[in-house]
């Protein structure tokens, strides 16, 4: 009864709110893990035996948090389907602090000098330079088309999690990449294989992992970087969250709270009582 109403659940995430193929498959992972409790309805002893299931696998904080994400989704939707008396949901685990992984500038310096020679090389590149400035995530340049490029105005538009669009300002310095990267094809997609269609996401990985060796690198990495970065030179939080197309404003001051040595250096230089005394 469970697995069919679940079904029901996905068509209509797939067909009336529009999920992306990737989170349908999300969804089916989440799922998944309720395997053992298949035929039982969830109620508060059954879902701590989830959470408890989940921690015991083995798989990383952040990953049980994924899935107790998914979870809440589908006891959501029951509840509002009047398939469940009470509105469930579980309460996310405590995920042990950690700070960001980011690039320091050597290693940027180091990345951003190296020099392009084949197609694929080029096309490295000019994503690296595109994420290093905007923040972009890689499947958001992977998806970008070239009719979503405005080179005349500083702006591209990309498709991020659950197929929202928002509008991602450049500068000139990643312009004069994407024009010069853009000229040496003629595929819809700004960063396509080369015989035009959209290039596999494990392909890039590889050959970042390649060029860049031993550096410790990931396309993820300059995500974070950027908005690392973008908070220490004194950006404002509530644009970052647009720019990095966040929902919720917590995810965002993730990066405001791994400043707080650099936000400590700042005072001490800036301190009004410290000029005064």
């Amino acid at each position: 009864m469970l697995s069919k109403l679940f079904a029901e659940f996905i068509r209509e995430k797939q067909y009336l709110n529009g999920v992306s193929p990737k989170t349908i498959k999300y969804f089916g992972y989440v799922f998944s893990r309720w395997n053992p409790l298949i035929d039982q309805f969830p109620d508060k002893q059954n879902i701590k035996e989830f959470v408890i299931t989940l921690s015991e696998s083995g798989i990383s904080y952040f990953t049980i948090n994924s899935y107790i994400r998914g979870m809440n989704s589908f006891l959501t939707w029951l509840y509002e389907n009047e398939h469940t008396p009470d509105h469930l949901k579980i309460k996310k685990i405590k995920e042990p602090k950690r700070g960001l992984k980011i690039y320091s500038e050597s290693e940027l310096k180091k990345i951003l000098s190296f020099r392009p020679k084949t197609f694929a090389d080029h096309r490295l590149y000019t994503m690296i330079c595109l994420m290093i400035d905007t923040g972009v995530r890689i499947d958001e340049c992977l998806t970008l088309r070239r009719k979503e490029i405005d080179l005349e105005n500083l702006l591209i538009k990309v498709v991020g999690k659950g197929n929202k669009e928002r509008i991602v300002p450049i500068s000139l310095e990643c312009r004069k990449h994407l024009f010069k990267f853009l000229r040496s094809h003629e595929s819809d997609y700004a960063f396509p294989a080369r015989h035009g269609c959209k290039v596999d996401y494990k392909t890039c990985l590889d050959q970042l992992k390649r060029t860049f060796a031993p550096l410790k690198v990931g396309f993820h990495k300059f995500r974070h970087t950027f908005a690392s970065c973008y908070v220490r030179d004194g950006g404002n939080v509530f644009y970052l969250q647009r720019v990095l197309g966040h929902t919720d404003l917590q995810t965002t001051k993730i990066y405001v709270a791994d400043q707080v040595e650099d936000l400590k250096l700042v005072h001490k230089k800036t301190s009004l009582l410290n000029r005064l005394k």
